[in-house]
């Protein structure tokens, strides 16, 4: 598949994933997603996703602590990527890469957390949505391609629709960000 074509057909299916993700509801735990090219005809691009199943018990804080209380997500995704990017780790990410005829262009990372930034809080404001002392609730599905490309799609809670962003080639800000930065890492290290 051509890197434009593959754009345009991860985008789409990200926007299904996120769809999918708002349907099901909110306060979900993060989810680590592969999107593969399962092209088999040049003129019909076709994207598969795969979940990476990951124990529902790592995203929580140890119950000594503070019952209940979830790691923030980007914590968590760091700590799992150091762990499976490790010279030690374990080989089956590697294998769930490669398994059958797929071919994996992207990863993709959906968690939710709080926008506590000016900018959300007068984004929420201008959709009439209320923003507690907290913040407001935001829904992010972040990807990173084979070609580099930066994918985002942002729904705040209670909003009907999505603010989504590609960036064909993303500045070293955006590139250095936590979730972006273990995103490339862990596809590759999975693609190697």
């Amino acid at each position: 598949m051509r890197a434009r074509h593959r754009a345009a057909a991860i985008g789409a299916a990200l926007t299904a994933v996120e769809q999918a993700a708002d349907t099901q509801g909110w306060d979900a735990l993060p989810t680590l997603i592969g999107l593969f090219d399962a092209t088999t005809h040049r003129h019909q691009p076709r994207i598969d996703i795969d979940e990476i199943g990951i124990d529902p018990a790592f995203w929580w804080l140890h119950s000594q602590t503070v019952p209940g209380m979830r790691l923030p997500y980007w914590v968590g995704l760091k700590t799992l990527t150091a762990h499976l990017t490790a010279p030690d780790a374990p080989p089956w990410l590697a294998q769930w890469a490669h398994s059958g005829q797929r071919r994996l262009t992207a990863l993709a990372f959906l968690g939710e957390g709080l926008d506590t930034s000016e900018n959300g809080r007068r984004d929420a404001a201008a959709r009439g949505l209320p923003a507690g002392p907290d913040g407001i609730g935001v829904r992010a599905l972040t990807a990173c391609d084979i070609d580099g490309r930066h994918y985002q799609i942002l729904r705040l809670r209670g909003a009907a629709t999505t603010t989504t962003v590609v960036l064909d080639d993303p500045p070293p800000r955006v590139r250095a960000t936590v979730i972006p930065a273990c995103l490339r890492r862990l596809l590759t290290a999975a693609r190697a």
